[in-house]
């Protein structure tokens, strides 16, 4: 039978190359995408452009979202990762990260960096505020302190790891000319420190001269690798502070979402994210498809089924159409989780 002109219009829409931009930026809000590292040094990230790739070209292809999940929470521990496997784990680089210079307090830094994680996860992929129970039971969700630090303890492993595309020797060059351009640089402060008048203008010349002349950096993949000799013993935390260390523990789901069976935690299984991406994407978990169905309801229509869409718990809107997310969640998941098929229904609706 013919289409009639919105469904062509419809179709039309979704099968362009600007429909991947358009909702990649709202994923791209959801993941709190950033090109620098914030805090008082607010570091460029030079390859960070290739995750927001990424999540067009995912968006476009249509990618199921179970895949696209357990890509960025484990693209990196998935068997003979793809290139783009390992860009989608930089994911867990997306949040501030605090450069301290001098003294370093290893263990605060450390800490803050997994709570950012844990925290992420949470919000992003669960629609909840596990964040509050960092310091102590959650006032309102049923999420106890120690199931924070549990699902922290899935990230222990977790360590910054920059892949630098590029030859050994296209790496020395890189590095020579650097360092010859950085010597020069430190001579002409000292000289411009020492300087005056018109001297002191021409050293400010040579200097800003020298500064455009630092070799542009390597293309580099920013992501993350599960080191197990690194990993961070976890402990429950008395208040979330670092030098106030409990009982140690290991990796487990939030006890308020375990299934009767009761879900396995990780233990000492090197690819631990994995694990936790797994349960997030599992086909009866009851929070991940509802979460997503209702930020792709908010962005077309304003206003989520559930009014909160980072917060599902207690605090959060009650939905107003229970059932209706109930159907679309169902519908999502046995379609296999592509997420086209789901923006046709709601968009042809009444």
């Amino acid at each position: 039978e013919e289409l009639d002109a919105t469904e062509r219009l419809v179709d039309r829409l979704l099968a362009s190359p600007r429909f991947g931009e358009s909702w990649g930026m709202h994923w791209l809000d959801v993941v709190r995408y950033a090109e620098s590292e914030g805090f008082e040094y607010d570091r460029h990230r030079a390859g960070a452009w290739r995750y927001r790739d990424y999540v067009v070209e995912s968006l476009n292809a249509d990618k199921p979202f179970d895949a696209f999940v357990v890509e960025q929470l484990a693209g990196d521990e998935l068997p003979a990762p793809r290139e783009d496997q390992l860009v989608a784990a930089g994911f867990h680089r997306l949040g501030p990260v605090r450069r301290n210079a001098g003294n370093v307090e290893v263990a605060f830094s450390r800490n803050e960096v997994l709570t950012e994680m844990t925290d992420a996860i949470g919000s992003v992929f669960l629609g909840l505020t596990i964040g509050c129970a960092r310091c102590h039971d959650h006032k309102f969700d049923a999420i106890r302190q120690r199931d924070y630090y549990q699902l922290q303890a899935f990230l222990a492993a977790t360590q910054e790891h920059d892949m630098v595309l590029a030859t050994a020797d296209e790496q020395e060059q890189w590095k020579a000319a650097n360092q010859q351009v950085q010597e020069q640089i430190t001579r002409a402060r000292e000289k411009l420190e020492k300087a005056q008048g018109d001297d002191r203008r021409e050293w400010m010349a040579k200097l800003q001269e020298l500064q455009q002349r630092i070799p542009e950096p390597l293309p580099t993949i920013s992501s993350v690798k599960s080191d197990v000799e690194l990993r961070t013993p976890i402990h429950l935390l008395q208040r979330g502070q670092a030098d106030l260390p409990q009982d140690r523990v290991s990796p487990q789901v939030l006890g308020v979402l375990r299934s009767e069976q009761g879900d396995a935690g990780a233990g000492d299984a090197v690819a631990q994210r994995r694990t936790l991406a797994e349960w997030i994407v599992s086909a009866d978990h009851p929070l991940t498809a509802r979460v997503l169905v209702n930020r792709l309801w908010q962005y077309h229509f304003g206003r989520g089924i559930v009014a909160t869409p980072n917060d599902f718990g207690v605090n959060g809107a009650t939905p107003t159409h229970p059932e209706l997310l109930d159907e679309l969640a169902e519908d999502l998941v046995q379609g296999q989780w592509q997420m086209k098929r789901l923006h046709r229904r709601m968009l042809l609706s009444a």
